[in-house]
C-alpha cells in the first residue's frame, strides 16, 4: 500500500479494504463512486483505489470525516498516492452530508470503520476519543445514512467489534439493509472472534433471493500464535497491499 511512509495503518482498516467486495462493472467505461465514512488517515480509501486501478480507473472515492486535522492528514495522504486524482477527502459530518440530497441513491460502496466503543471508558484526548467512541455517530445514523445514498444494487461494508453483530444486523434490517456476507475474525487460532467484517445490500421486493437467502459466513485468523507468522489465508487477503510484506 501507498502512501506516506509516516501514515498510521490499522489492521481494522486494512481487512477492511481488502475484504470489501468490488461490484461487478457492466460496461468497461462505467466508473465506481465511493464513499469512506470516517476515513481517519484514508487507509480503506487508499486499499479501494489501488484495487481499483487495474478495474475502473476513473473511479471516484469520496471520503470524510468530523474531525479536520484527520481530513487533512488523509487528503495528504492520497495526494502523495499514485492514484491523488480518484481520491478526495473533506472535513464533513455523515449528519450534514446525508442533508444533501445531491448524495442520494449515488454510492456503489459505502464502507466504514466507524466508532467502536459504544459504553466503555473514554480516552484522555479528545481527538483520539472521538475516533473510537460513537457519540457522535451512533449506528443507527451510520446505518440510515448509508441506505439513503447506496445505489439499488450497492454494497455498504463495515468493521465492527463481535459483541454488536446482532444489533446491528437489527438496525440495518429496519432500514431495508439485508447482510449478505459476515467474516468473523480472529487476532490469533486459539482466542475469541474480535472483529467482523460485514457486508449489506438493499432488500429487494419479497421472493427474491437476497431476501430469503442466509449472508455467506467466512472465518479469518490473522496470526496462529501471538508472537508466530501471519496465516496463508491472511496473507492471501493482504499480501498486495504491502510493499514489503
Amino acid at each position: 500500500m501507498h502512501g506516506r511512509s509516516a501514515m498510521k495503518v490499522n489492521t481494522d482498516g486494512v481487512l477492511l479494504g481488502a475484504w470489501l467486495a468490488i461490484p461487478s462493472l457492466t460496461a468497461p467505461a462505467k466508473k465506481l463512486e465511493v464513499l469512506d465514512i470516517g476515513t481517519g488517515t484514508g487507509v480503506i480509501a487508499l486499499i479501494i483505489a489501488q484495487r481499483l486501478q487495474c478495474i475502473s480507473a476513473q473511479s471516484s472515492i469520496f471520503a470524510i470525516d468530523s474531525d479536520g486535522p484527520s481530513a487533512t492528514e488523509a487528503q495528504e495522504n492520497f495526494s502523495a498516492s499514485p492514484w491523488p486524482a480518484m481520491l478526495n477527502a473533506k472535513h464533513l459530518t455523515l449528519q450534514e452530508m446525508t442533508m444533501d440530497n445531491s448524495f442520494e441513491n449515488r454510492f456503489d460502496i459505502i464502507t466504514s470503520n466507524p466508532p467502536y466503543f459504544k459504553d466503555s471508558l473514554k480516552a484522555p484526548s479528545a481527538r483520539r476519543s472521538s475516533a473510537r467512541h460513537n457519540d457522535n455517530l451512533s449506528y443507527g445514523t451510520l446505518i440510515s445514512s448509508a441506505a439513503k445514498m447506496l445505489k439499488e444494487k450497492g454494497i455498504f461494508s463495515v468493521v465492527l467489534p463481535a459483541e454488536v453483530l446482532e444489533e446491528f444486523i437489527l438496525l440495518a434490517r429496519e432500514e431495508g439493509l439485508v447482510p449478505v456476507r459476515i467474516c468473523r475474525v480472529k487476532t490469533v487460532s486459539a482466542g475469541k472472534i474480535k472483529r467482523v467484517l460485514m457486508e449489506f445490500k438493499i432488500s429487494c421486493k419479497e421472493g427474491c433471493i437476497i431476501q430469503k437467502g442466509i449472508p455467506a459466513e467466512e472465518l479469518l485468523t490473522i496470526q496462529e500464535r501471538g508472537d508466530g507468522p501471519y496465516t496463508n489465508e491472511y496473507r492471501r487477503l493482504t499480501g498486495d497491499l504491502y510493499l514489503n510484506f
